[in-house]
């Protein structure tokens, strides 16, 4: 059965630069932990080359972003925008996006993949990669673990 690892993250992470230190090890510990063939990434709107991207090819590793591209995102809508309400999350654009990305990461994994995303996809994510005959691990990465203060 073909497994995948879903990291879920503030996208803080994906965007500096340099790489966290405690976050590129617990990234590289997921990757060889489960032998992973493929990184996935929530990648629309990232720096050209994500600090993901840029690891994956440190490890060499291939690397994909399986996210709608912005041309794509707009042809599905985002109730958000016009929401007074800046908490306001467009939930058929979420699950749309999600239903893709499931489909483009059973398209490109061919054993073990690691998608990186968002933390709010985590669960939703699981049970459509489940669905389709992932055995799926969830992983949650947040700002306070990189806080000492905290623990």
């Amino acid at each position: 059965m073909r497994q995948i690892v879903i990291f879920g993250v503030h996208h803080k992470y994906q965007t500096e630069t340099p790489i966290n230190p405690f976050f590129r090890q617990h990234l590289c510990d997921l990757v060889n932990e489960h032998q992973v063939d493929f990184i996935l990434e929530e990648g629309t709107g990232l720096p050209p080359k994500s600090c993901v991207e840029v690891l994956a090819d440190t490890l060499a590793i291939h690397w994909k972003n399986v996210d709608l591209s912005r041309d794509q995102r707009e042809l599905v809508g985002d109730g958000a925008e016009s929401s007074i309400h800046d908490t306001f999350q467009d939930l058929n654009l979420h699950e749309c996006r999600e239903w893709v990305w499931a489909v483009r990461t059973s398209a490109t994994v061919i054993d073990s993949g690691l998608i990186v995303c968002g933390i709010c996809h985590v669960l939703s994510l699981a049970d459509k990669l489940r669905w389709i005959g992932f055995a799926v691990e969830g992983h949650v990465y947040t700002p306070r673990r990189d806080d000492d203060s905290l623990f």
